[in-house]
């Protein structure tokens, strides 16, 4: 992937969140990468074993139906299953037309009773800090001669003078010549979650003012309540349009909101949001819809011209459990106090708590399927009357594959089926009842981009993991190959997994395998060898990996 391809990881120091690929690469940082396991189809994270940068490629663009995409090199593997119903790969450059694993779920975080670190999160060269029970360590030395007695008085303390590691929590922060305070560390409530999905779609900010309108007087009473319910004054406008607007008028509050969401056109989720417990998430993306939204019977639609917000919503419906899809339009917007037309790019983000059209498709496994039926011990025309069908014709096409895709609802009848005949269906309950869903992979376009790309390798403890998630809506990508480092003298151990349900025979001779020689334009800065610690330097025929060698399992 290229450098500034993003990837939804865990991290020890921010939890989960976007991240640049190049960058975590470059810095080697801890990680665990959201991946699905091969096994039982189940979406959680799992530790990043190792750092990969690439030669320069050319770049491409893997585009899904449901307006998913990600910036890969051509022989970047996606996922897609087998007849057996096992997990295979298919490359980049191949997968148009094919059904590729995307998920259906996102690992929830810990965290049960959030809150936000005022002093963490804002400037405090505008903040003061008060406690009634004492500040804990103040460098009064740091505060302007004359005014520490006016501090003291007021229990207080400019934030620059206070070590917030040696702070008590229970503090009380507020800026600077005003009188509203929050607690500096401020809850994160659901009502908070919906107010500030609400601004992220209806609203703006300015310095000392949050402000928010919409033909809903309902919404922005809502929205007024929740920063009346920690006194913080509040100006109403009434327009001739049948707008209403409220304003928060509080530069604490406002420097809070831009702090987390944005401000202008550039507004999106928090960062701080993906380690947010699900009740505040669904808060959130409540106030999204509510301000700039629409709900049907089936769906509902968030509309939005910034991209990255969309992008953000689409990973928020996922992680709440929607089945998510989006695309773009060109709008014309015409604004009548100036009366000038004004052509934008729209974003429409569909949650759908069905399948509806897209994930309802799973790849056929027609061999898994065919092995279920001679296992019941049924002919083709006894399993198409058990399920219902007027020929064994349903069946015999499934099992053949004429077609490479079916419905959920068509597999589900099988499981029922087979599994009252006594069949052991876990395969299918994995294909069925895990977290991926399948999409389809609707263009694969070369970019101009040739430059150096970057990967992860996912192998915790060896288990055989190999992949994470990234691109624009969340794609499952592949490990691409290893590398023998510069520098490195020994032989060369050919690792092979089989993801697949079925075994697979190897017999000499047979192609399972590349070596591909990168020339270098100048000797390598750091090779491998004794001045990295390099584990498998001068190794004599076939090892298992040493990774419990490393630091980080050292006891």
């Amino acid at each position: 992937m290229p450098y500034d391809e993003e990837v939804f990881l865990w991290t020890p120091a921010d939890g989960f969140g976007f991240y640049e690929i190049g960058e975590i690469v470059e810095n080697e940082q801890p990680a665990h990468a959201v991946s699905f396991d091969p096994q039982t189809l189940r979406v959680s994270t799992h530790r990043v074993s190792d750092y990969i940068e690439n030669p320069t490629k050319r770049i491409y663009r893997v585009e899904l139906e449901s307006g998913r995409e990600v910036l890969v090199t051509r022989d970047h593997n996606l996922f897609t299953l087998d007849e057996h119903g096992g997990v295979t790969r298919i490359a980049s450059e191949d997968a148009e037309g094919e059904l590729v694993m995307t998920p259906g779920e996102l690992p929830e975080a810990e965290t049960e009773t959030p809150t936000i670190d005022l002093l963490d999160r804002l400037d405090n060269d505008e903040l003061t800090v008060y406690a009634s029970d004492g500040l804990g360590s103040v460098d009064w030395e740091s505060v302007p001669q004359g005014s520490e007695r006016h501090y003291q008085d007021q229990s207080s303390a400019p934030a620059t003078a206070v070590t917030p590691t040696a702070a008590p929590d229970d503090l009380d922060v507020a800026f600077k010549q005003s009188t509203l305070r929050l607690p500096r560390q401020l809850p994160v409530s659901e009502e908070f979650g919906w107010c500030l999905g609400f601004y992220i779609a209806e609203g703006y900010a300015r310095r000392k003012q949050v402000v928010v309108n919409n033909q809903t007087e309902a919404y922005v009473e809502r929205f007024a309540d929740f920063f009346d319910s920690w006194d913080a004054s509040l100006s109403w406008d009434e327009q001739d349009s049948g707008v209403t607007a409220v304003t928060v008028c509080s530069a604490l509050w406002s420097a809070l909101v831009r702090d987390l969401c944005g401000s202008g056109n550039e507004k999106t989720i928090p960062d701080a949001a993906w380690d947010w417990p699900t009740p505040v998430l669904e808060a959130l993306y409540e106030g999204l819809i509510d301000g700039d939204g629409s709900r049907r019977e089936s769906r509902d639609t968030l509309y939005t011209a910034n991209a990255e917000l969309a992008n953000r919503a689409a990973y928020l419906g996922t992680r709440l459990g929607y089945n998510t899809s989006m695309y773009s339009r060109e709008r014309e917007m015409y604004i009548e106090p100036s009366d000038c037309h004004n052509e934008m790019t729209e974003w429409c983000v569909d949650f759908s708590t069905n399948a509806h059209k897209r994930g309802q498709y799973v790849p056929t496994p027609s061999e898994l399927l065919r092995e279920y039926r001679n296992e019941a011990g049924l002919t083709m025309a006894e399993a198409a009357d058990a399920m219902g069908y007027n020929s064994k014709s349903s069946i015999s096409n499934v099992e053949n594959r004429e077609y490479e895709s079916v419905k959920r609802e068509t597999l589900e009848q099988f499981r029922e089926v087979y599994a009252d005949a006594g069949v052991d269906t876990s395969r299918l309950d994995d294909l069925l009842d895990g977290d991926i869903v399948f999409d389809k992979v609707a263009a694969v376009e070369k970019t101009d981009r040739v430059e150096p790309t970057y990967d992860l390798e996912v192998q915790p403890r060896g288990r055989v993991i190999e992949n994470f998630l990234g691109g624009r809506g969340g794609v499952f990508l592949s490990n691409t190959a290893g590398f023998v480092d510069p520098g490195y003298r020994g032989q060369i151990t050919l690792e092979l997994s089989n993801l697949g349900a079925a075994p697979v025979a190897l017999s000499p001779g047979m192609r399972v395998s590349q070596l591909v020689f990168t020339e270098l334009k100048s000797e390598s800065t750091r090779p491998y060898g004794s001045e990295r610690g390099s584990k498998y330097q001068d190794q004599d025929g076939p090892k298992s990996s040493k990774i419990q060698d490393d630091p980080e399992f050292e006891s």
